[in-house]
């Protein structure tokens, strides 16, 4: 199985984790870390990198954050390392829900893409997508 990590501001990561539990059920190997005013970026560090090792159960993890260029993106960044540890930005719950369902049978690169389209699927402007049928 592949660990989930989800690192944001404040604490949208754990909400994101709690939406997908109530939607799935309890989640192994999933853990969110927040980012506030208060943290210092060595502690941040130190955090990702415990967590990513205890997350890990021999198959990497993937790391989601908020957005590109913010804070939890730019720290996660330094973690990156083929096969073992992947980031991607701009989490949303179609996405959470797609990496938890599929962390079993995909690897790393695999389950990271799938979690990338299924983000992107999930963005609509509903008004003009009600207006097209």
């Amino acid at each position: 199985m592949i660990g989930l990590l989800i690192i944001c501001h404040c604490d949208l990561g754990r909400e994101f984790l709690n939406a997908a539990e109530l939607i799935l059920g309890k989640l192994e190997s999933a853990d969110a870390i927040s980012i506030t005013l208060n943290t210092e970026s060595e502690e941040i560090l130190k955090t990702i990198a415990r967590k990513i090792k205890a997350l890990d159960k021999g198959k990497g993890v993937l790391v989601l954050t908020d957005m590109f260029g913010g804070t939890p993106s730019n720290l996660s960044l330094s973690f990156l390392k083929e096969e073992m540890v992947e980031v991607l930005t701009g989490v949303n719950l179609p996405m959470v829900v797609a990496v938890a369902q599929d962390r079993y049978s995909m690897t790393l690169e695999e389950l990271g893409e799938k979690a990338k389209q299924a983000g992107i699927r999930s963005i609509a402007l509903a008004g003009k997508l009600l207006k097209s049928e």
